[in-house]
């Protein structure tokens, strides 16, 4: 009887003080310089530090449809747990503009801006664009991501 209590005690104390964190946050409708952008954030973590982040830059109407879908696709073991992703419309990666360079430089302010508001580990601006992985094709995300359905 003492030992079923001490194990019904300890998930109760997780369950009440495990954090569990849940976010989607959506822009579809930005603008800069006279172009249009969006912007997406997911996370789904159960620990509220550590919280990887992966930075996704493409166009926009691909922008839109990972944003529908990546809570689907998502599996709860992932290496990211922070998602970000921006997307420009008629985004050429082999082309990039100012204005593009702009908005880039722009969205990643805002995940710095959002990182250090919420006490966690800190990105510069050159990890960032290091970092970043600029998709073409939605099935692309399943390569960073552990996709629990497919695309």
């Amino acid at each position: 009887m003492k030992k079923t209590l001490l194990i019904f005690l300890i998930f109760q104390f997780q369950i009440s003080f495990g954090q569990n964190i849940s976010v989607e946050i959506s822009d579809h409708y930005r603008e800069l310089g006279g172009k249009v952008y969006s912007t997406y954030q997911y996370v789904n973590s159960s620990y509220s530090y550590s919280r990887p982040t992966l930075v996704i830059l493409t166009n926009k109407n691909l922008s839109f449809e990972l944003s529908t879908k990546l809570s689907i696709i998502f599996k709860a073991k992932q290496e990211y747990t922070d998602i970000w992703i921006l997307g420009i419309a008629d985004f050429n990666q082999k082309e990039v503009s100012e204005v593009d360079k702009k908005i880039i430089d722009t969205f990643f302010q805002q995940i710095i801006k959002y990182r250090a508001g919420n006490n966690l580990p800190s990105y510069s601006l050159e990890s960032l664009q290091e970092d970043k992985i600029i998709l073409e094709r939605k099935e692309e995300i399943c390569q960073y991501l552990m996709c629990k359905n497919k695309l």
